[in-house]
């Protein structure tokens, strides 16, 4: 007798189990009302009532976003879901392939199937962020590469994917965290607030997997946090474009990662384009070898080179594309690390991509050096650069809060903030003070960073000290005479220099009052500064700047609320 043959719903006909798992089995079955098409049927037990309920969501969420893909590109189709007493089946395509996790066991991916792969990644993220969505699980696992339609070799990108297991990003919408450690970013371990960042974070830990062929390290270990630096090794193989792109996805500090897909994939194509180049001109050496021998055709591989860099330098300086000219050049020349700082301050804002170019295309690189004869200066408008203008935030406000909450999240945000451009323009101003030439070229310039960079410090040491209990009289008597060397600078012409040193000035004396006066400080004195502040930004009741963002900085000043804190700590 023949073996006795399965039928599903009167419909399906089962041929052998596909894969198991601990709550379900997935079948590969052949769909008698659609010519035999192939279908994968997974099968989940209602016995685990919590797993039969997110069996159920998921595979609706699927359904949606199958349907809201016009090109059909990333999800397989649910083509029906059905129930008996015990069971609850959902019918899809049948994906020809495997888990990306399983062909990773090979090895790491060719570089040009890696660039395929990567941005197909990209392009679905982009397209999950759009439906208003977290998924906060990227990983190989859930990812199914097909079987191409013909063999590859290492040198082709014929990959195609499709995306699965969509489970954590409906815990997230309950409130429920949930992540893999292996890809999970510092914020899921610490169980904090995720948005499309930390999915940019587990795309890159993806990556990583991808082009090194092993799964990073835990994010968790001991008890403790492992940091990116620490979890992300590198071979010495690993192109250098990747590497940057991919430490980018997966800074520690949120602020420092790509904001969005879309400009990861921007910066793959970039590097896959420079790769395409590289290959016709190593082509076109190779034919000049086999005509002229290799001694020309060496000769004109560097000429050739030369001028392909030197002409795609040159049209991006003419078109004001600076950071893309020093991707092809990092030599300080013609003044360019001048230019492309105006650059990014010409809109009164440094975004948090413009601060991860000059972390991982200047500071990193370390390629202003130190025997540039305005090495000074760059390190003196960076400084200034992130003291007056950083700000690595979206500009988004929640429409669910009041007005007060709004404003009390604001003066949340800016007391971040000033710690944060205080920090990242310390290191700055301290090369710049101790540079050879800024000195002698700039004195003025020099003098404010020497004074700038005291301030710096002070925020830097006042926090510990404080904890250690070991801050003195001497360390606020200094502090005093730096905030008076600072205040000459409230008339400066500059008016958003103006209004910082305003500011600083007036976070200063609010918080420290108290301990200036416990330690030699007049209240005269310290009330004099905080007059010409007044005289500075106000008159007649009205904000003086006329510079549009000096003004916004100027309208959060609270002068009563410092005036009340000088007068408390006189009184005591």
């Amino acid at each position: 007798m023949g073996k006795k043959v399965k039928i599903l719903a009167n419909r399906y006909e089962i041929e052998k189990i596909a894969g198991k798992g601990g709550t379900s089995v997935v079948y590969k079955a052949y769909d008698l009302q659609a010519e035999r098409a192939v279908r994968a049927i997974k099968e989940i037990s209602k016995a685990n009532r919590e797993v039969y309920e997110m069996a159920k969501q998921e595979s609706a969420l699927i359904k949606e976003l199958y349907e809201a893909d016009q090109s059909n590109a990333f999800f397989p189709n649910i083509i029906h879901r059905f129930e008996t007493d015990k069971n609850f089946y959902i019918v899809q395509d049948y994906l020809d392939g495997e888990s990306m996790e399983a062909m990773l066991e090979a090895g790491p991916m060719p570089y040009k199937m890696f660039l395929e792969a990567a941005k197909q990644i990209c392009s679905f993220m982009k397209f999950f962020h759009d439906t208003g969505r977290v998924l906060s699980d990227m990983k190989p696992e859930n990812i199914m590469v097909l079987k191409p339609s013909k063999a590859l070799t290492d040198n082709e990108a014929n990959i195609k994917l499709k995306f699965i297991d969509f489970g954590t990003a409906i815990k997230n919408a309950t409130g429920v965290t949930g992540y893999t450690p292996e890809y999970a970013s510092p914020e899921q371990y610490r169980q904090l607030k995720l948005d499309e960042r930390t999915d940019v974070y587990n795309m890159g830990a993806t990556f990583y997997h991808m082009i090194q062929g092993k799964k990073p390290l835990r994010v968790d270990n001991e008890n403790r946090m492992m940091t990116s630096q620490e979890r992300f090794q590198f071979d010495k193989t690993i192109n250098a474009d990747v590497k940057r792109i991919i430490q980018k996805c997966v800074a520690d500090d949120p602020e420092k990662r790509y904001r969005s897909c879309d400009t990861v994939y921007r910066d793959l194509c970039r590097i896959e384009r420079s790769s395409s180049v590289r290959l016709m001109v190593l082509c076109f050496l190779l034919s000049v070898i086999s005509f002229c021998g290799a001694g020309f055709s060496a000769y004109m591989s560097h000429r050739l080179e030369q001028q392909s860099a030197s002409e795609q330098y040159t049209a991006n300086v003419n078109k004001g594309s600076y950071a893309d000219a020093i991707r092809i050049d990092h030599t300080n020349k013609d003044g360019i690390y001048s230019k492309l700082i105006q650059s990014f301050t010409e809109d009164s804002k440094l975004d948090a991509d413009e601060d991860n170019f000059i972390v991982n295309e200047i500071k990193s690189l370390d390629s202003i050096k130190e025997t540039d004869s305005d090495y000074g200066m760059c390190m003196y408008e960076i400084a200034n650069a992130y003291w007056l203008y950083y700000y690595p935030y979206e500009d988004e406000t929640d429409s669910s809060l009041s007005e007060d909450e709004i404003s009390e999240e604001n003066k949340r945000i800016e007391s971040e903030l000033e710690k944060k451009r205080i920090n990242a323009s310390y290191e700055w101003f301290e090369k710049a003070v101790n540079s050879e030439d800024l000195e002698e070229n700039a004195p003025d310039s020099y003098k404010r960073a020497v004074i700038f960079s005291g301030i710096c410090k002070f925020y830097a040491d006042i926090d510990r000290m404080e904890k250690e209990g070991t801050d003195s009289a001497q360390f606020y008597s200094d502090m005093w005479k730096s905030i008076e060397e600072m205040s000459v600078y409230i008339n400066e012409n500059n008016e958003v220099v103006s209004v910082r040193v305003c500011q600083t000035l007036l976070s200063l004396i609010s918080r420290y009052s108290a301990k200036f006066m416990q330690n030699g400080v007049r209240e005269s004195s310290q009330q004099k500064i905080l007059d010409s502040i007044a005289a500075k930004v106000y008159r007649n009741g009205d904000i003086t700047y006329s510079n549009n963002y000096a003004r916004s900085i100027a309208e959060a000043f609270d002068m009563e609320a410092v005036e009340l804190k000088l007068e408390m700590a006189y009184a005591e």
